[in-house]
């Protein structure tokens, strides 16, 4: 069959990024992350014979005329969307149009799709199949079966008049099987981070699920569980062998939930990339209380630029309640080991938790000064669907948000919190922001570790998109 895989346009401020985000929101520019499992997507179901088009209309600038224009040139017989929240009006939208102009079946998938699966198809009728959590491992099966679908697990489905629900199936055991992702149907040139260093540049998942249980993190709760999956060492490497060999790949984002859970699977890995010479840079995403030094010596040896650290609060209160398991102190501890090793330090935060309070608020911003960092992400706590955060809002009449619109963080908080009025967070990442990087000891750490063109190239490149991302937030 003909599949089309489409990302139509989101409308709102800035730039809408649906795929491959934790955080689901409207981004300043254009640095969008690489939507790895539409690439595996792509790569599964051409294995199982069928043809794969695809369009991001978001990285290619069309308007929804143009996309349907587009579309109906491939002559799809199906079309797959992964769905969002703060999207979902925009979705139905263009799923709606999209299907009178090709009269092709919709497949959908994505969190919001997961969670409320019968609502989906009952407020779309353009939806015929929404697959649940893990969707690239199920969409040959319902691409190759669409006219018969019993069979199915882990989706729900039209049947005439009539709303089938499958069960939630299970996620793949084995990930060593599955096709590397198609890096051609879903081209990686269009995707960048705004920290990468070096070109070319791709994302890789070595891992699926985190086995955390932060309260407000959307992808372990809702699309890919808490089970933490691994592929092979040796099955990574040879993605990477393939990325180095087709396309002289020279920088890497490991876009696991937690890469260094496993500490033999991690310091493996390093001896591996080194054995094979690959000269690559690389960066993941880490947990502070998983770090010890002998990993993080590995880590530089083998290349590794910068871990990712979710922090999320300066309040240990609040850390408590959001489930993340960690002190004020062992961030220090960590933070500081990351940087004796030579690698940056990236932290994240978040402000609007309901637990939130101006105190809170500006212990946060306090904290995130005192670590130090070299480069920070502050987000709204957005409690999606599917989460354990939502459902505390729920209970607890927190919601704050008349439609899902507002879960795009260029609204504001999402739920009440503890003594502020939603206008007090609305630009609270514009002023977070300005109050971290625009400090002269920020500057000059800057300076001294401007060890090279390449890193003075993303200083002055990162500086470019901080000043779009606090225009967008003001």
């Amino acid at each position: 069959m003909r599949v089309l895989i489409v990302n139509p346009p989101w409308p709102g401020k800035g730039f809408g990024t649906r795929s491959q985000n934790r955080i689901i929101k409207h981004r300043s520019d254009k640095f969008l992350q690489y939507p790895i499992y539409l690439a595996y997507s792509a790569a599964q179901l051409k294995k199982a014979g069928h043809e794969v088009f695809y369009i991001d209309s978001v990285i290619q600038d069309y308007d929804l005329a143009r996309t349907i224009s587009e579309a109906v040139k491939t002559e799809p017989e199906v079309i797959f969307m992964e769905t969002t929240t703060p999207s979902i009006a925009a979705d139905y939208d263009n799923l709606t149009r999209l299907r009178k102009a090709t009269n092709a079946g919709v497949v959908v998938g994505g969190p919001h799709a997961t969670y409320f699966h019968r609502a989906v198809l009952e407020e779309c009728p353009a939806i015929d199949v929404v697959i649940r959590h893990e969707f690239d491992t199920k969409i040959s099966a319902v691409v190759s079966n669409i006219r018969d679908l019993g069979t199915i697990p882990g989706i729900t489905y039209r049947n005439g008049s009539d709303i089938v629900d499958n069960g939630d199936g299970e996620y793949a055991a084995d990930l060593d099987p599955i096709p590397f992702p198609d890096r051609e149907t879903v081209p990686w040139r269009w995707y960048l981070e705004a920290w990468y260093s070096r070109l070319p540049f791709m994302n890789l998942m070595t891992s699926r699920g985190c086995p955390y249980h932060c309260s407000f993190c959307l992808w372990p709760q809702s699309m890919y569980g808490h089970k933490q999956r691994f592929r092979s060492v040796e099955n990574v490497i040879a993605e990477i062998r393939q990325l180095v060999d087709r396309y002289g790949v020279k920088e890497l984002n490991i876009d696991d939930g937690t890469f260094t859970t496993n500490r033999k699977r991690v310091i493996e890995f390093c001896r591996r990339l080194r054995e094979e010479k690959f000269d690559l840079m690389w960066t993941c995403n880490g947990r502070v209380d998983t770090l010890d030094d002998g990993m993080l010596c590995e880590m530089k040896k083998a290349g590794c630029k910068m871990i990712r650290l979710g922090v999320e609060s300066g309040s240990q209160e609040v850390l408590d309640k959001i489930k993340k398991g960690l002190t004020l102190q062992q961030i220090e501890d960590g933070v500081r080991m990351v940087k004796k090793h030579g690698l940056q330090a990236l932290g994240g935060f978040m402000f609007g938790f309901p637990y939130d309070s101006r105190k809170t608020v500006e212990e946060t911003i306090r904290f995130a000064k005192k670590l130090s960092l070299d480069q920070v992400q502050f987000s709204i706590a957005m409690c999606y669907p599917g989460t354990s955060l939502y459902e505390y809002a729920k209970k607890n009449d927190l919601l704050l948000a008349k439609s899902f619109d507002e879960f795009d963080m260029t609204h504001g908080p999402v739920v009440k919190t503890v003594d502020m009025e939603r206008a007090e967070l609305e630009h609270i990442l514009a002023r977070a922001y300005r109050e971290y990087y625009f400090r002269p000891s920020f500057a000059i750490q800057t300076l001294f570790n401007m060890a090279d063109a390449d890193e003075i190239r993303r200083v002055m490149r990162s500086a470019k998109s901080l000043v779009k991302t606090i225009r967008l937030h003001r």
